[in-house]
């Protein structure tokens, strides 16, 4: 693409930046709550970029950086966003998420100046924009990035950590920042439902986020797998083209969504959020318009209250206040009349700070050690983002015990594998939620219960934790649903991309398990490749060494079985088939028949 030659050449004077005013517009790309689909913020996008001879904002923002023009862009782009953000109805304004180059930082005390005169003058409240930093072209020293976040804090503004693993300093950023929000880059999220290690290492980015305090918005859905996936590891907000793309128009920031997701991807509420909700507490609250004033007012009015968390307009909690933190000057001599003296401004959000949170669309249960590592001030419940209730360090406890009986009766207690209810759930999406491929398999161990009697129970434990720690790997490593129905039968599902890959994989299983179940023989039965024992009518008869059969279902996308009897039966004749023939693997199609 040929570069606007004129435009380049008066680039540094007047000229140029009126034809960038004419020429530039802003784009609003709607952010939405995962769960329900409900409109929460936007983000404004560069546009007009390539009618100036640019391929991409990048490429606009870098060549006015090397004229030394870069200030002067980012505050004409940030002017035009907060512009359409106004014409939006204060009753239905979204959160506005407004990118600031990271080149332009050390200018942050004329930029927060640009913004809360820009606000001003439109009518918005500060804590109608949230800044967008970002890892790259990030020239200040932590120290110094702290101060202009701190900054920008005080005056209102939210902070979001854009593209985060997209760099070399993200948890520097992180640590330094204490973000509102975190935006995972696209990188991660394309991949997701192919790639387990990217679903596992998204949510671990997903639960330290959560036990930081901070949400987590997913950047570049496009599919309804992608979203699938972020919704599953616990994405708080979603933002891509699968959602809606960026429009001029700013109607469309406060469209309802929440048809389109229900039709693409939304799970049943979980089990721990009934427990969750009697566990609530109600506490009073603040909000982060309110002045200090307004704190020692409602201390006074709660005295057995030491945690005061703080929501904006749009009931999203932005963080807490501690007793702690305002005792001292609460119980000082002037403590009250500095308060009230409105010259000064001291406001709430000058003594908040972040809080863990809990969405609780979400499940709790793979976060819960992480967060009661960090919640000895108590946990912000939210529902779609908006405060709903509070846990103290007591109540959250308790959710805690609650939960980890609720596992405990789920799982195997040998193997802490999922039981029959958790297999039964996947067998009811099979039935229930056709159009993707599926794999259903039953797998036992051979020649099991000779062995057991032979060397005892406890050799015999440890063969089972043999079989399921291999089957551990397969959902670590390829995403795959592995349950313990009990004894030495184990279920293996997989769902779309990973199907026809765990086809392969259990293949190869029952070769794995003969191998590492060898040293569980002793020297005589090894050398011999065979153990001597007796068969189940008494009579004495010769045992191969252990391996394992493996019954697999092929459920294609569109197939619909007739219940989950139907699958558990079929799976039940295949692995009978195999038996009589002799075969270690057994694969049948749900319509096909066997093959």
């Amino acid at each position: 693409m040929m570069i606007d030659t004129v435009w380049l050449k008066d680039f540094g004077r007047r000229r140029a930046l009126e034809e960038a005013e004419a020429r530039l517009s802003i784009a609003l790309q709607p952010i939405v709550d995962a769960a329900s689909g409900k409109p929460i913020a936007a983000e404004a996008l560069m546009r007009g970029f390539a009618d100036m001879g640019f391929a991409s904002p990048n490429a606009l923002l870098d060549h006015a950086f090397s004229l030394d023009q870069l200030l002067d862009l980012d505050l004409l782009l940030l002017g035009k966003a907060l512009a359409i953000h106004a014409r939006v109805p204060a009753a239905e304004r979204p959160l506005l998420f407004v990118n600031l180059d990271g080149r332009n930082l050390p200018h942050w005390r004329a930029i927060s100046d640009f913004l809360r005169t820009g606000c001003e003058l439109g009518g918005l409240h500060p804590f109608d924009i949230c800044i967008e930093l970002s890892e790259a072209h990030q020239p200040l020293p932590l120290d110094e990035l702290e101060r202009a976040v701190d900054t920008f804090r005080r005056i209102g503004f939210q902070i979001a950590l854009d593209d985060f693993g997209n760099g070399t300093s993200g948890l520097q950023m992180l640590y330094q920042t204490s973000p509102d929000f975190l935006k995972i880059d696209r990188f991660f999220i394309g991949s997701m439902p192919d790639d387990p290690k990217k679903r596992r290492l998204v949510s671990t980015i997903v639960d330290l986020a959560h036990t930081l305090g901070s949400r987590v918005i997913a950047e570049g859905i496009e599919t309804p797998e992608e979203l699938a996936c972020c919704r599953e590891v616990g994405c708080d907000l979603i933002q891509g083209f699968l959602i809606g793309r960026p429009s001029t128009d700013p109607a469309t920031v406060s469209t309802d969504l929440s048809p389109r997701i229900e039709a693409l991807a939304l799970s049943a509420p979980h089990p721990e959020d009934q427990v969750m909700s009697r566990l609530l507490e109600e506490v009073a609250v603040l909000s982060c318009e309110d002045s200090l004033r307004d704190l020692f007012d409602l201390a006074a009015a709660n005295p057995a209250q030491t945690v005061f968390p703080v929501i904006d307009r749009r009931g999203i909690p932005v963080g807490a206040v501690r007793e702690r933190d305002f005792k001292a000057l609460l119980h000082s001599r002037y403590g009250r009349d500095l308060a009230c003296n409105t010259s000064l401004r001291l406001r709430v959000m000058d003594y908040a700070r972040p809080i863990a949170t809990v969405e609780c669309a979400m499940p709790l249960a793979p976060r819960l050690e992480l967060i009661a590592e960090r919640a000895g001030d108590g946990v912000v419940v939210t529902s779609g983002l908006r405060y709903r209730g509070f846990l103290s360090s007591t109540s959250l406890l308790r959710l805690s015990n609650a939960i980890r009986l609720r596992q405990a009766a789920a799982q195997n207690p040998l193997t802490h594998l999922p039981g029959n209810d958790a297999i039964r759930g996947f067998l009811e999406r099979c039935v229930a939620e056709p159009g993707s491929p599926r794999l259903a398999a039953y797998l036992d161990i051979d020649n099991f219960k000779p062995f057991n009697d032979k060397y005892g129970f406890e050799v015999g434990d440890r063969a089972l934790m043999m079989l399921a720690t291999i089957l551990k790997s397969l959902e670590r490593d390829h995403g795959l649903f592995v349950g313990h129905i009990g004894g030495d039968d184990f279920f293996i599902g997989a769902e779309g991309n990973a199907s026809a890959q765990a086809q392969q994989i259990l293949s190869t299983i029952g070769a794995r398990f003969r191998h590492v179940a060898e040293s569980l023989y002793d020297e005589a039965d090894r050398a011999a490749g065979f153990m001597s024992g007796r068969a189940r009518d008494g009579s004495p008869r010769q045992f191969p060494l252990m391996s394992c059969t493996v019954a697999m279902l092929r459920i294609g996308a569109a197939d619909r079985p007739q219940g989950t009897l139907d699958i558990t039966a079929r799976l039940t004749a295949t692995k009978a088939d195999a038996r009589r023939r002799g075969l270690p693997v057994a694969i049948a199609d749900l319509m096909a028949g066997d093959r």
